[in-house]
């Protein structure tokens, strides 16, 4: 189960990132590739930082 949510969580980011990579470049990219890149990089943190946060409490419950 753990393994499939992060081959979607994957594919989801790689999916996301298709359309920064499709531009011929920066010169005629209508958005800024860095911003997308890093608000992808902030998306993954968070949820890595999340998945943390639950295991901690999860644990902490079970030693109770």
């Amino acid at each position: 189960m753990k393994k499939a949510i992060l081959s979607v969580a994957l594919a989801v980011s790689l999916l996301a990132a298709i359309p920064a990579r499709a531009q011929g470049g920066c010169e005629d990219s209508p958005e800024n590739p860095t911003l997308v890149l890093a608000g992808l990089a902030g998306g993954v943190f968070a949820a890595s930082s999340l998945r943390t946060r639950l295991r901690a409490r999860r644990s902490s419950k079970l030693n109770k």
